[in-house]
């Protein structure tokens, strides 16, 4: 069955598949909860440091913070210590992305994936190695909601964090706000 994140309540998970859809040099997926870390993990392997983070505290507004300029290995220790808040907090959205040839994945609000590349063909064989297979027709969680039955996020607190508190620990090594 189609997981989510604690921080997101979808009113009909089941009608959700691991699929994606191309549009042009875009990729957009489903991608049950519980292979988005270490989805997360394998996609930035396959970039061109410098690496960049960016958070959006709030998925709805345009505030933007960022810290770039990263080895994977810098990037790995912070998403060690943060990314179960990024991947759990349902008010959030972040990227994760290539300074050097601007690809990125943007996780974005009710956890919906998209992937930015030129060469975005270069991303399905890692599609194939999750289980995520081809659609012409995705549908998202935002495709389930209604008047009646809609979707929920809420912020969320982990190990005593939120996404605000991270991002204050993460302005001492350099974030910074866009």
């Amino acid at each position: 069955m189609f997981q989510t994140a604690a921080g997101v309540t979808i009113p009909f998970p089941e009608k959700l598949s691991e699929q994606y859809q191309l549009d042009g040099d875009t990729i957009t997926l489903n991608l049950s909860f519980e292979k988005l870390d270490d989805f997360v993990h394998s996609f930035y392997a396959e970039l061109n440091a410098p690496l960049f983070l960016a958070v959006h505290p709030d998925a709805e507004s345009e505030e933007v913070w960022y810290l770039d300029g990263m080895t994977k290995k810098q990037l790995a220790m912070i998403l060690d210590g943060y990314g179960e808040l990024l991947y759990q907090d349902g008010l959030s959205a972040f990227a994760i992305g290539s300074l050097q040839t601007e690809e990125e994945i943007f996780v974005q609000k009710y956890k919906v994936i998209s992937i930015y590349s030129t060469n975005i063909q270069r991303f399905v064989p890692l599609l194939e190695q999750f289980g995520v297979s081809h659609t012409d027709k995705l549908l998202t969680a935002w495709d389930t909601f209604s008047e009646e039955h809609p979707g929920e996020a809420q912020r969320l607190q982990i190990a005593g964090q939120t996404i605000p508190d991270m991002i204050t620990d993460l302005q001492k090594i350099g974030m910074y706000k866009g």
